[in-house]
């Protein structure tokens, strides 16, 4: 498992919020993962304080759960949890890439053809974790150009929740076919300058992913069709 970077820089605590924010969102930890502060901290490079101060606010944001023992650890999601998500995600995530087309620029573009193609050769080479890693940027990068803040805070608070799940797909073989075929389908809409067409692209990459993790969640709630 690739370690956690070192973070030297100030404010720490922001910088350990960050580091953890964006390891949840990837898939760096699994559901149900105890969160200590000394293994995170030696990790991060850096003390305690802003480790504890980092786990806070994450506590805060439902993407972690401090136990009654105060163990803190990864949520265990519920299926009519993660279908309320779902449902969220889908309408909000599809609104971010039609605001996000008119804005994105020639280095945006290249951005996302490059980790398009990284998670292409993740998938070829089978290393999921990779994978992981380049979906979540591939997604972010096409959500910071519709310059909505509050938008894409929500939405991060989305991925904060779900990302761990998403370890689940690496024993789903059928996913595998087809795990970048919605990332190619929103580049060819970005080309041709359809807002409309990336807005579909995302949702359907978003409910695909979905409907193969359902099975893996706690309780025998259905899935209902989220858009």
């Amino acid at each position: 498992m690739t370690p956690l970077q070192q973070l030297t820089q100030e404010p720490l605590h922001e910088k350990a919020y960050s580091a953890l924010r964006d390891a949840l969102r990837s898939g760096r930890f699994k559901p149900g993962q105890a969160m200590t502060i000394r293994t995170l901290g030696k990790e991060l490079g850096i003390s305690a304080t802003p480790v504890r101060e980092a786990l806070q606010r994450l506590i805060a944001a439902q993407a972690l759960q401090l136990q009654p023992n105060r163990t803190v650890i990864v949520p265990i999601l519920t299926s009519s949890r993660f279908q309320e998500i779902t449902k969220v995600r889908v309408r909000l995530e599809g609104l971010a890439a039609m605001e996000a087309t008119p804005h994105l620029t020639a280095a945006d573009r290249k951005q996302l053809e490059a980790l398009s193609s990284a998670m292409a050769e993740d998938i070829a080479e089978q290393r999921f974790a990779d994978y992981l890693a380049h979906n979540e940027r591939f997604h972010f990068t096409l959500y910071e150009a519709a310059n909505m803040p509050f938008l894409r805070q929500i939405i991060d608070l989305g991925w904060l929740q779900t990302g761990p799940w998403l370890n689940a797909l690496v024993s789903e073989g059928r996913f595998h076919e087809t795990a970048n075929t919605h990332h190619e389908e929103i580049l060819a809409a970005v080309s041709a300058h359809d807002a409309e067409g990336v807005k579909n692209a995302v949702q359907r990459d978003i409910l695909e992913a979905a409907h193969y993790l359902a099975r893996f969640l706690t309780d025998d709630v259905p899935l209902d069709e989220a858009v």
